[in-house]
């Protein structure tokens, strides 16, 4: 039987190993590079200590449905969530994720999303009216900023019974805090050493305050959301947002503390805005740089009539869907997926001890010339004519019991953003589309993607 370490390694960059690749944000690139040199399996160093990397999609998938029993995220990551207090839904694990999931998972369900519905529908016609306005003043914007503000707007509401409103508002400072978190956990989930539990950069002090500040305001939010339990009867048959379900639970379960809903709400909060968001924003790009595939939106979107946001139920937009799928395969916002086996085990013949850090690259099927024809060219009608386009190649919500419980959600906000930008109007690219570069902290994020909304036509 085969050892990690007798495994090909691309060259080190010191005594660190592979730690300052890791460190870029275009890490995932460079994985799928040495992937091309190296094949499917290979290793890399962090320290003294061997990282498997994995990429094929076969072995990914068994994996994944093998979470939590036989395999784990990183002890490292869910360190790094705990000790800010952050420790929920997605970096817990065995009986204390499944404990977790059952208190999130009723907030995504059809009946709920459907409850939701109008709330959602009335956050969507504020973002057609903001793009409305700015189309009519010919500012040039960041895309993913705007998305970005309606994520965070519908995640707060349906979470916390909070309406941000950030869209008509302008950014709060919950929502910049927000932006100051996701990068630091991302580089402390992949630091070998902790330095900041020992020396505090002045980043670190800035991450302390915002993690604070988050804290602060969800503790607001679960007071307000008590009171209304205790003045609203009626809520305790029909909860309106995810506080309310766990606060409901948490007067059956003495063990469920405050400490474990504000993990689970702020984990909502920012999973909620990034993800949908940066998936938004590349399928913009990627349309607004290909004129067949517009005009192929642009039609589609005509045969939902005059309503201005879609009704429900939500219509399939094929053409919509395929271009979403072609975004996660093009562009997957959540390109890498850090393990390890929680007892040795085997992987098709490759000895993995207990611990050992496993690197699966969950985009790098999406450019496998044996799964997609022409993988590095946009093409969402390969999705609509089936043409060996199969989405179960992707995984782009996880897979197995862990799979991502806000996935319902995520696909109902982007048929309904999308829908509200493309059906009155265009996206103007500011830059050649080589100029867009992938940034990949936490999730993997457009930069320098500046357009002009233009009407429709014009």
């Amino acid at each position: 039987m085969q050892k990690v370490g007798q495994l090909p390694m691309p060259p080190t960059a010191g005594i660190f190993g592979h730690v300052s690749y890791l460190k870029k944000t275009n890490v995932h690139q460079q994985m799928l590079a040495w992937i091309q040199e190296y094949g499917a399996q290979f290793r890399l160093k962090l320290g003294l200590k061997d990282v498997l990397v994995l990429s094929d999609p076969v072995q990914i998938k068994s994996i994944l449905k093998s979470r939590p029993s036989e395999f784990r995220r990183l002890k490292s990551i869910e360190s790094v969530f705990d000790e800010v207090g952050l420790n929920g839904i997605f970096s817990s694990e065995g009986e204390k994720w499944k404990h977790h999931r059952k208190l999130t998972e009723p907030m995504f369900q059809p009946s709920h999303l459907k409850h939701f519905y109008p709330h959602l529908r009335m956050i969507t016609e504020r973002l057609r009216k903001r793009f409305e306005a700015l189309s009519k003043s010919g500012e040039v914007i960041e895309l993913v900023n705007e998305f970005k503000k309606y994520t965070v707007d519908v995640t707060s509401l349906l979470a916390f019974g909070e309406d941000f409103n950030s869209i008509e508002r302008g950014d709060t400072s919950v929502r910049d805090c927000i932006q100051r978190v996701f990068p630091v956990v991302n580089l402390r989930c992949k630091s070998p050493i902790p330095l900041w539990r020992f020396f505090k950069t002045s980043k670190d002090k800035e991450f302390d305050a915002s993690v604070d500040e988050i804290r602060q305001f969800v503790s607001e939010c679960i007071g307000k959301q008590r009171v209304r339990l205790r003045e609203e009867p009626d809520l305790k048959d029909s909860p309106e947002n995810m506080l309310q379900i766990m606060l409901l639970e948490q007067q059956q379960d003495a063990s469920l503390t405050d400490e474990d809903i504000i993990a689970n709400a702020i984990t909502v909060l920012l999973a909620g805005e990034d993800t949908t968001a940066n998936t938004l924003a590349w399928m913009a790009f990627l349309v607004s740089n290909d004129n067949d595939s517009e005009i192929a939106l642009h039609n589609e979107l005509e045969q939902t009539g005059n309503t201005k946001v879609l009704d429900w139920p939500i219509a399939r937009l094929p053409y919509v869907t395929a271009i979403m799928y072609e975004a996660m395969r093009l562009k997957p916002v959540a390109p890498q997926l850090y393990l390890e086996p929680n007892r040795d085990t085997d992987i098709d013949g490759l000895e993995v001890k207990e611990g050992t850090a496993i690197f699966a690259m969950l985009h790098a099927s999406g450019f496998d010339p044996e799964l997609f024809e022409d993988p590095s060219s946009f093409n969402p009608s390969r999705w609509i004519e089936k043409t060996g386009a199969s989405f179960s190649n992707l995984q782009p919500f996880g897979g197995g019991s862990r799979l991502c419980p806000g996935r319902s959600l995520a696909i109902m906000e982007m048929k309904l953003a999308f829908h509200a930008l493309f059906k009155e109007f265009s996206v103007e690219p500011q830059q050649k589309p080589e100029s867009v570069t992938e940034q990949f902290a936490f999730t993997m994020s457009p930069v320098g993607f500046k357009v002009k909304i233009k009407k429709a036509n014009e």
